[in-house]
């Protein structure tokens, strides 16, 4: 008796499967032959496993099968992906009122904040109180002013590295920068014993981004941690107070606008990730992409050596006197192109935007179609890695943004398909103070120390840098980290 009933159940739940797949296959049908979209056999979920489990791998593999523009199906959303030059331009230059980053916005929100109620707040404190801060103080005019004393910092960090031992290169890169960049922005009160907090909670931000699960308590305890510390600087801070810098202007506007510290403290701290996170991949990717290669190591530092001093006499006065405007000079042209060639090959994918209407997207000579409702995700890998703009475009180039008369650190990448630090409205507030710590860190590197990989004598190209992870996101991630020898070769 209780078998037919069952039976019937069984029946209809594949009648309706069916039924649904057959509606959403046919409304597949209508939908627009452009852009190709990603097939999938489930319906509504689409694409989502390999979306959200492994985004560097399946961007990559659909690009390869697709071309650079194409649709997935993801969880119900469609996503359009653009990676040609022209259409990334485009959706950066289209009005925030037809193609918005609120969502992307929001995703980061959730990874350092986990009531939503306090979004919106979020989002107005960063976009109409931070930025207006940081536009102003980062300015290529300002920029010297917040960064004296910046190269001094670094270079008492990196000694304690030159025991000659085995150091982690991620630790030994990112630790100096990260204490050097953060006193910039929390002031005198700022405490250099959080960066294994930092570095807990950073270690899962793509985890947190892509909302798969995982054991969250070490990094949850660890953001909790570092949100309380920001709220201390910032309190605590004077805009009076030289020493407290851009905290000074951060606590004097979070008073002026009575913005509560549950609301502000996440603003800082996704400031933070911000100038931080891109910075991190990107430096640990340089280094390992130049001990693959012993020739544009070698020439990189003999490089720096002279113009260390040919425009400082010595280290000592480099350490003294290093700022932004000065090392914008010709004679950091190799160093200026070996940092925009990493950064180039590191970018994977910088933007979620949502459509608020039906829009055509210019993208050449054509357009592509978008229905309010869509996404589109912009993937600059594709842009960034053609081989009609960048031969061996998978190749890292030490030289290849070398111009034959400098004319600026970021000229190099002009009429070329480059957007590692965005575009237009959306182009990186904190570019110049970017370009200048990485300069900072790989001169003092280079100049302290000899770097070899730890399992070898001496640098050999027949090491290899690790595998990128495949749940890269913004930049790609490493999936292990490498142990160098240090050993030392300059005393001061």
């Amino acid at each position: 008796m209780t078998s037919f009933p069952l039976t019937t159940a069984q029946i209809s739940a594949v009648i309706l499967g069916l039924g649904f797949m057959f509606i959403t296959h046919v409304m597949s049908k209508k939908e627009s032959a452009h852009p190709p979209k990603v097939p999938s056999l489930l319906p509504w979920l689409g694409s989502v496993f390999g979306f959200a489990f492994r985004p560097n791998r399946f961007l990559a593999h659909c690009h390869e099968t697709l071309g650079p523009i194409f649709k997935v199906l993801v969880g119900g959303r469609n996503v359009i992906i653009v990676g040609t030059p022209d259409s990334i331009h485009n959706a950066l230059f289209t009005d925030h009122r037809v193609l918005t980053a609120r969502v992307e916005h929001y995703h980061h929100f959730h990874a350092v904040c986990g009531d939503t109620s306090l979004y919106p707040m979020i989002h107005d404190t960063i976009s109409h109180k931070l930025f207006p801060i940081i536009e102003r103080r980062l300015s290529r005019k300002a920029v010297d002013d917040v960064t004296a004393g910046f190269a001094e910092t670094v270079f008492q960090r990196l000694r304690p590295f030159s025991g000659g031992g085995q150091v982690s290169l991620k630790r030994s890169l990112t630790e100096p920068v990260y204490v050097a960049v953060t006193s910039i922005f929390l002031g005198s009160k700022f405490s250099p014993d959080t960066y294994d907090d930092w570095l807990t909670f950073w270690d899962t931000l793509p985890v947190r981004l892509c909302r798969l699960p995982f054991w969250s308590p070490p990094s949850t305890r660890a953001r909790e941690r570092l949100l309380q510390h920001i709220t201390t600087c910032v309190q605590d801070a004077s805009p009076d107070n030289d020493d407290d810098k851009l905290a000074g202007d951060f606590s004097k506007v979070i008073r002026e606008n009575n913005i509560s510290f549950e609301v502000a403290s996440p603003g800082v701290l996704l400031v933070m990730l911000a100038l931080h996170t891109n910075l991190f991949n990107n430096v640990f990717w340089l280094f390992s992409w130049l001990m693959a290669d012993p020739d544009a190591f070698s020439s990189l530092r003999d490089d720096i050596d002279k113009a260390v001093r040919g425009e400082f006499g010595n280290l000592q006065t480099f350490i003294a006197e290093a700022s932004p405007r000065r090392l914008d000079s010709p004679a950091f042209a190799l160093l200026n192109s070996a940092i925009l060639e990493a950064t180039r090959l590191t970018t994977v994918q910088n933007g979620l935007r949502h459509a608020e209407c039906d829009f055509q997207l210019k993208d050449g000579g054509g357009t592509i179609p978008v229905r309010k409702g869509e996404y589109v995700m912009l993937y600059p890998r594709a842009a960034q890695q053609n081989e009609a703009s960048y031969p061996d475009s998978h190749r890292f180039v030490l030289n290849r943004f070398v111009q034959s008369e400098y004319q600026g650190e970021l000229t190099p990448t002009t009429g070329k398909p480059y957007f590692a630090f965005g575009a237009g409205k959306h182009l990186c507030k904190g570019r110049f103070l970017a370009m200048f710590e990485i300069k900072v860190l790989v001169i003092l590197y280079l100049s302290l120390f000899d770097v070899t990989p730890a399992t070898l004598e001496c640098r050999s190209s027949e090491w290899k840098p690790p595998q990128a992870s495949p749940l890269s996101i913004g930049t790609i991630h490493p999936t292990d980290d490498v142990l160098v020898r240090l050993r030392p070769r300059a005393t001061l």
